[in-house]
Formats: structure tokens, sequence, C-alpha cells
């Protein structure tokens, strides 16, 4: 919102700008680069905003399509937005009767980042699509956190090629998490124990058989 704001306070000082001679007694001719320099941060501060919804409107389609056609919607929190957020201390969240998919800050712009680089990507920004992911298996309609974890990692390299990832790196991220992440959360004490089941895994109870599974 504040960036909308600011857009239309700059776009306002341009029409200003523009009207004042036909205004004043004695007109002044209009200033170019005072004029340049406002539309230029008019146009600034709309791209900020502009880009997001952009991005936000992919995200969603993409869901949606890992969903089984049921209507996802993405929104990326910003920092007042996550501090507002009761579910702040989330990296994300889904509401499976709206479709309603929030990622916290920074987690966009991680995915962002993971997107233009997935080859040179550090490991938070290789799990922004698996966080992503994840929630969109909650759409889907699961609710056990544990069987929505299993389930977007076997889809993990689907999402990765509907957001224009090459499969080979997909397939090379999804294997380090499963063998790294997932079946690390087994061990007692850990925290992220309700994301982890035995029933993950080849051949196990929530095997889908799916081509691009995370195991041999």
């Amino acid at each position: 919102m504040a960036w909308w704001l600011a857009s239309a306070f700059f776009f306002w000082l341009v029409l200003r700008e523009l009207r004042a001679p036909s205004h004043r007694l004695h007109p002044e001719p209009v200033y170019p680069p005072y004029l340049l320099l406002v539309l230029a941060l008019a146009i600034l501060c709309a791209w900020q905003p502009l880009a997001r919804w952009r991005f936000e409107a992919r995200l969603a389609r993409v869901a949606s399509d890992l969903a089984d056609g049921r209507r996802a919607s993405v929104h990326c929190n910003t920092l007042f937005d996550t501090m507002l957020d009761p579910n702040m201390l989330y990296a994300g969240h889904a509401n499976i009767e709206t479709g309603r998919i929030v990622l916290q800050k920074p987690w966009c712009s991680r995915l962002r980042a993971y997107l233009s680089h997935p080859a040179s990507a550090s490991d938070v920004e290789r799990y922004s699509l698996h966080l992503f992911t994840h929630e969109a298996m909650h759409v889907r309609g699961e609710r056990d956190e544990a069987r929505t974890d299993c389930q977007a990692m076997q889809r993990h390299v689907r999402a990765a090629g509907l957001l224009g990832v090459p499969a080979e790196l997909a397939r090379r991220d999804v294997r380090d998490y499963f063998r790294s992440v997932f079946l690390a959360r087994n061990r007692p004490g850990t925290l992220s124990t309700p994301y982890y089941s035995p029933l993950c895994g080849p051949g196990a109870e929530w095997d889908e058989h799916l081509p691009d599974a995370p195991w041999p």
C-alpha cells in the first residue's frame, strides 16, 4: 500500500507541474529535468508492487495446477504483514477452505532468487520451492503435515518445471531434501518431528509411485 501511495503522490506532482502554467498569471515553462525525475519516481514506486502482484499471480496459477485444479491464491507478506500475521512464526501457511497461501517475508524474495539462478542457489533458496509446494498440497486438501510434506516432495519436480526450473536440478534438490532434511526429522528431540512419518518412502503407504519421486 505504501508503494502505491508514493506512486500516486509523484504522479500527482507530475499532473500539477503540467497544469500549473495554465493557472498562473505569469506562466512559466515546465522544467523538464524536474518533470522527468518525478515521473521516474512515480514509475519506480509503482513497479515494486506491480512486480510482486505478477509474481503472486504466477505462483497462484502453479499452485492451482498442483492442487488438482482447486483454486489457489498466493500472497507475499511484507514485513508489516508478517508482524501482524498470527502465524508469523511459520515460514508459510495455507487455508484449505479458501485456497489462500501466505508466504512470510522474505520467502517470496528467496523463491524469486531461486527461480532466477537455480543452478547456483543457496540451500535456503532451494528450500523456498519446497515450502511453496508444501503449501499447495494443503490447498489440495491435506491437513496432516507429514503427509503434506510427502506429497510435496513427490511433486517437487513438477512444480519446478511449471516455474521454469530444469528437471535435473529439481531432482537433485528434492533428493537432497529427502535424505538430509526429511529423514533427519526422525531423530529424537527434533522440533520438526510432526513433519516426518515412516509411511513416506519408497514402497511405503504414502508412496504414490509418481515418476519424479525423490527416492530411487
